[in-house]
């Protein structure tokens, strides 16, 4: 998959502005607050539909608009797709080949984006739903019928938490929505299980190649029941729900469930923001967006593109050619950095120079 170009109208501090880019890796160079990291979250909305940060979408027009636009155009298995996300107070409206696409999950998963940025270290002490909705992103990208699973989950789980707060419930009605509530979430911890478990495998090497000690990197699922095959987690958690009806109808709500999932990142059998060190802790997060990235193609036969922001500011040389030499030489990558680059590092390279929201030509960051 190769992001050809992609052109933002109104989008952050982008008036109306085409990019084209390179197949290697694009350098995004530029002094802080030019634009570099509206640029790469762009591109990501397109993977999304939703930005990196912990914004709403309307924060995202640019000041004194009414709306934003952006247009990508990928090759993909030698395909060229055209996508356009817009979105103003109104609403949001998607299209691929310029054919509106009415379910945000039939849009999601035709751009694959990984991305790392210094947002991502607020994972290890975030509450639970951080974690949860990073999983479930990086999930849905590998998988399309966990996407639908989990949010035909979600909307009976919706369903459930109205009824029960009825003045009259009728618990045959509610045993109706249990059991199908079970049978979907021993899906979901099955799927949910299963990829932490690999992307711990993979990830592990490269925390192993990244980092200059010899710590052990690892995650650990944590779920509502004892894991164990599909049928019998469904009749497990059938009989939890009866057991709790009488808890919920007090509360009001669904106390058990997957929608309290949570996973702890480990070093050396320790939960790592406890005992990891901020460096340490940005190597595991490194780790964890190239397993991302190796599992994505291992599952969907298709390369991801990968995007990091501000990866370089608190690496040495030595540590930035380990991380390149690591980096998957089939995919294509975006990098921001307030350093021009002066190496190719042995890879294709692109570069694009940003000042107050446009691509300047001249060399004005050397």
């Amino acid at each position: 998959m190769i992001l050809k170009k992609i052109h933002l109208v109104h989008f952050r501090n982008y008036e109306n502005n085409t990019f084209y880019f390179g197949n290697g890796i694009n350098y995004i160079v530029g002094r802080n607050a030019q634009g570099k990291t509206n640029l790469i979250e762009s591109i990501y909305y397109c993977s999304t539909t939703k930005t990196h940060r912990n914004v709403e979408d309307e924060c995202l027009i640019q000041k004194n608009n009414e709306a934003f636009k952006i247009e990508a155009s990928l090759f993909k298995k030698n395909h060229e797709i055209e996508m356009m996300c817009i979105f103003s107070k109104s609403g949001k409206n998607l299209f691929l080949y310029h054919n509106p696409i009415r379910k945000v999950s039939d849009f999601v998963g035709f751009m694959n984006a990984v991305i790392f940025s210094p947002n991502d270290m607020n994972l290890f002490s975030a509450q639970p739903k951080v974690r949860r909705k990073f999983m479930d992103i990086e999930l849905s990208k590998c998988s399309k019928s966990y996407m639908y699973k989990l949010n035909e989950f979600y909307h009976l789980l919706k369903q459930r938490n109205a009824y029960l707060k009825s003045e009259k419930v009728d618990l045959q009605y509610l045993s109706i929505l249990d059991e199908k509530c079970a049978q979907l979430q021993s899906v979901i911890i099955h799927q949910r299980a299963v990829f932490l478990s690999e992307l711990t495998s993979v990830s592990q090497k490269f925390y192993e190649q990244l980092s200059d000690d010899q710590t052990k990197f690892s995650i650990v699922y944590k779920t509502f029941i004892e894991i164990d095959d599909e049928k019998s987690m469904t009749l497990k958690i059938m009989q939890l729900y009866q057991n709790n009806v009488e808890k919920d109808m007090l509360l009001k709500t669904t106390d058990k469930g997957i929608h309290k999932d949570d996973f702890i990142l480990m070093i050396d059998d320790k939960n790592a923001e406890e005992f990891a060190s901020q460096g340490q802790k940005r190597t595991i997060l490194l780790a964890l967006k190239i397993g991302i990235v190796k599992l994505i193609e291992k599952i969907i036969q298709d390369e991801p593109i990968l995007l990091l922001d501000d990866v370089f500011s608190e690496l040495d040389e030595n540590r930035r050619e380990t991380l390149l030499d690591l980096l998957p030489k089939n995919i294509q990558i975006f990098i921001s950095t307030t350093e021009k680059i002066q190496k190719n590092y042995n890879r294709d390279f692109h570069m694009i120079m940003i000042e107050n929201g446009n691509e300047v030509k001249e060399d004005i960051y050397g």
